[in-house]
């Protein structure tokens, strides 16, 4: 090891003291941030003494299909490393390992634009593919940007590295079908959960291998199904997994999907099913994912949607639980989110008009209210908030037993919910 990567890691690591020490932050990013500017290979030479290094990338479903993956591990005695901040850019999975060489296992959530970098410095035994959706164009660009980019990326890829691949999403099994790497596959195969017409947020519907328009046999959300190709015959690949194998511990369809690609993961790192099954029965959400906190004897479930699918879904799932009660859409545009916002509009508000009461609160609280207004919901439902403490406080009072206040919210505004509700912070 160089003399300049030993000083980069000594500096990250007092960088991460001094953080913590004196209550800076929670050393997720700026260790890494410092130590990647001293050495900017550093990631290649941390990485390469872990013996399983497995990266999950995606727009959606990063952090929990991580988190399920090391409660699997972590429940067969293994010792497990991830990005638990949910800081997923290359500075965050280098203040990751500085925090910890040593563990056997580590498992990062990785962004969806810096995946082909990190491609370039790192190895990973086992890369899984969650998913493609619009997300934060001003940042990332239209879905098919990025998928070109991770086909060349991984292109790079050989059998050392086993691929785990969405079936149900065209651009993801297109890309599968390229690559010289081990390439395994889990799916949905359950028409009942099928929605009854496309989505207006479905981000591919033309054949990423001829340019034809697909044609689905069914929808499950966005542009994941079943889907196919009448003119070049494409087709979704067949699955090593799929839905009837394993159960999702957390409700919402997407979190099957997770629960797969999760499952699957372990199954290549020679964890048994039966231990799988028994691991994810103990799971428990991660911050903002279906996470449930309790304030005074009242119940609040925090759904992060941060883009038109997954606000689609989490709606979806609020109107499918038991648990009914008011909702809080808490919109920011702040550089996490993404500050374009006009995506909302491309959310199904439509659909939804029967919740008890609906809250808005963020920095974009009127873009909100405005698009709730022309989904027709009625006024006399709609409360504007503009303080989000005032808002937050005003949807737990108004719980009634045996409600949940379900906070929808975007990624800074999820973070700025879960400081009000519990008092400390994330990053």
């Amino acid at each position: 090891m160089s003399l300049r990567t030993r000083l980069a890691i000594i500096i990250g690591k007092f960088t991460s003291f001094i953080s913590k020490a004196f209550k800076l932050g929670a050393g997720a990013t700026w260790p890494g941030e410092i130590a990647l500017r001293i050495q900017p290979r550093i990631l290649r030479f941390l990485t390469e003494r872990i013996p399983h290094l497995v990266l999950v990338a995606g727009t959606n479903g990063k952090t929990t299909t991580v988190k399920m993956i090391q409660t699997i591990l972590t429940h067969a005695g293994h010792r497990v490393v991830r990005n638990a901040s949910g800081a997923n850019l290359d500075n965050g999975l280098v203040s990751t390992l500085l925090s910890d060489e040593r563990a056997p296992y580590v498992i990062f959530e990785v962004d969806e634009a810096t995946l082909p970098n990190i491609l370039k410095d790192v190895t990973p035994e086992i890369l899984v593919l969650t998913n493609l959706f619009r997300d934060q164009l001003d940042r990332y660009g239209e879905v098919d940007t990025i998928a070109e980019k991770w086909l060349l990326a991984l292109g790079a890829l050989d059998e050392k590295t086993t691929v785990i691949v969405n079936a149900d999403d065209p651009h993801l099994a297109f890309i599968g079908s390229k690559l010289a790497a081990k390439v395994k596959y889990y799916g949905l195969e359950d028409p009942s959960l099928f929605l009854p017409k496309m989505q207006h947020a479905t981000d591919t519907i033309y054949c990423p291998n001829c340019g034809a328009r697909l044609t689905f046999a069914g929808v499950y959300f966005s542009h994941l199904g079943k889907w196919a190709c009448g003119v070049c015959s494409f087709v979704p690949p067949t699955e090593d997994v799929t839905a009837g194998d394993f159960e999702s511990p957390v409700e919402g369809v997407y979190n099957k999907y997770n629960t797969l690609a999760a499952a699957l993961t372990a199954q290549v790192l020679d964890i048994p099913k039966q231990n799988i099954r028994e691991a994810l029965s103990t799971f428990t959400p991660a911050f903002g994912r279906m996470e449930n906190i309790v304030v005074e004897n009242r119940r609040v479930k925090i759904l992060l949607s941060k883009n038109p699918t997954g606000f689609n879904e989490s709606l979806r799932t609020v109107a499918a639980s038991v648990d009914q009660g008011p909702v809080l859409f808490v919109l920011n545009d702040r550089i996490p989110d993404g500050r374009d916002v006009s995506w909302i509009w491309d959310v199904d508000f439509e659909f939804y008009k029967d919740f008890s009461r609906y809250l808005v609160s963020g920095d974009r609280v009127y873009d909100m209210a405005l698009r709730l207004k022309y989904a027709e919901i009625s006024a006399n439902k709609i409360q504007v908030i503009p303080s989000l403490p005032e808002a937050v406080h005003n949807g737990i009072y108004s719980v009634k037993e045996n409600e949940v206040l379900w906070i929808l919210a975007t990624y800074s505004a999820m973070l700025d919910v879960r400081k009000i509700l519990t008092g400390r912070k994330i990053l």
